[in-house]
């Protein structure tokens, strides 16, 4: 996961369900065997796995947290233990056999001994961080159908945990023409993608920089061989943390869109939208889509569901943030304050707040600004937290302010 998770993906044709959606790779061969693996994980528990659970069938958010809680320490605890043991098998062949074999078979070794102990913690890293994902699904109630009608495309819930798991970047997908990347240069993106595939390298340099240049000469002898082993350990730890967070803001991202559209966005409700709120409702999802500056699945379940919910089948540039100002100020007074409520909650559905979206908010909330920012950063707080019960109460729709 965290050293060979950006292996180059091998392709798969699948046919696409929506001709409004476009992705522009299928999915890899390291996605398709973790959605293969966590389907087999919920065949060998669907007896014991309550799911398809209602949000108001969930147990509290503080029984929520604890039980995840436990599924985090357990797992982070073993993902440190795996990159312990992977840095001080080469490390202590090294320190043993340095001065007793010939150079050719000291490199030899040692280059073989380092695959196999890598591959082994690639192997079971994969293994746990599926098993905690899964487990996180069974606690928040998730269901276990394979078959999503809540995702466009080739995606289902497997593929988004699959890739959360082994953090996999999420596709380049565009659906009703939306492009999230359009104010992100090419460039950058690949200087991103360089350096996180750098961050475990960069992070034992800095380590063994620092214990050589304050450490002392007799430290740096002895304990900067070693140096890797505590270093790979920590590192497992943060990655599998953030894992298992991203994990649950996907689940709760699908949860949330769930309960907008079947509890929420009622066919009473809807009836009362004007064709220019209708359209004003998918401007206000895609906008946010393209100022998170990601592909985040979240943003995507949620644009998907309203565009099916409000029946928007035409590609119109929705995500083009003056045309959304422009139906701000032609619906009436009712609809706009529907249109900021959804604003809003798209604005933290992908659990961050992006600069970009700091700067154009205010553009649209107006005198409004303070009790709609500070929604975001609640329902933010909520998601990223594991607080579903409370990310519910600011999920409401109506035509009031705030």
């Amino acid at each position: 996961m965290i050293r060979l998770a950006y292996i180059s993906q091998l392709t798969l044709v699948t046919p696409l369900k929506d001709q409004r959606y476009d992705r522009a790779e299928p999915p890899g061969f390291l996605e398709r065997a973790g959605v293969h693996y966590y389907r087999r994980l919920t065949d060998s528990r669907r007896a014991i796995t309550q799911s398809g659970l209602r949000l108001d069938e969930l147990p509290s958010d503080s029984l929520l947290q604890s039980r995840m809680r436990l599924v985090g320490i357990w797992a982070c605890l073993f993902a440190a233990l795996l990159g312990a043991a992977s840095s001080a098998i080469p490390v202590w062949f090294e320190y043993h056999q340095n001065h007793k074999l010939d150079e050719a078979a000291f490199y030899s070794a040692w280059i073989a001994i380092t695959l196999g102990s890598t591959l082994i913690e690639f192997a079971a890293l994969f293994w746990l961080s599926l098993m905690a994902v899964h487990r996180i699904s069974a606690i928040t109630g998730h269901s276990t159908e394979e078959d999503d009608p809540y995702l466009p495309g080739d995606d289902a819930i497997p593929n988004l945990l699959a890739r959360a798991a082994l953090e996999l970047p999420d596709p380049v997908v565009r659906y009703l023409g939306v492009d999230p990347m359009k104010h992100i240069s090419r460039s950058r993106l690949l200087i991103i993608g360089l350096l996180y595939k750098a961050k475990v390298l960069l992070s034992t340099v800095a380590a063994k920089f620092i214990l050589q240049r304050f450490g002392g000469k007799m430290v740096s002898r002895v304990g900067l061989a070693w140096v890797s082993v505590p270093v790979a350990a920590i590192w497992n730890a943060i990655v599998m943390y953030q894992v298992l967070r991203e994990a649950r803001l996907r689940l709760y991202g699908h949860r949330l869109a769930y309960y907008l559209i079947r509890d929420v966005m009622t066919e009473e409700f809807s009836s009362q939208l004007s064709p220019l709120a209708r359209e004003g409702a998918i401007r206000a999802i895609s906008t946010m889509m393209v100022m998170t500056q990601s592909y985040h699945p979240n943003m995507l379940i949620l644009l998907y569901q309203f565009s099916r919910d409000l029946d928007v089948r035409d590609q119109s540039n929705y995500d083009d943030w003056d045309h959304f100002i422009d139906v701000l100020c032609q619906v009436d007074e009712r609809e706009r304050f529907f249109l900021l409520d959804l604003l809003s909650i798209a604005a933290a559905f992908d659990g961050k707040l992006s600069k970009l979206q700091k700067q154009r908010l205010p553009e649209a909330f107006g005198e409004y600004t303070p009790p709609y920012m500070a929604r975001i950063e609640r329902l933010r707080y909520h998601l990223v937290s594991g607080h579903i019960n409370e990310a519910t109460r600011d999920c409401q729709l109506d035509f009031l302010p705030g």
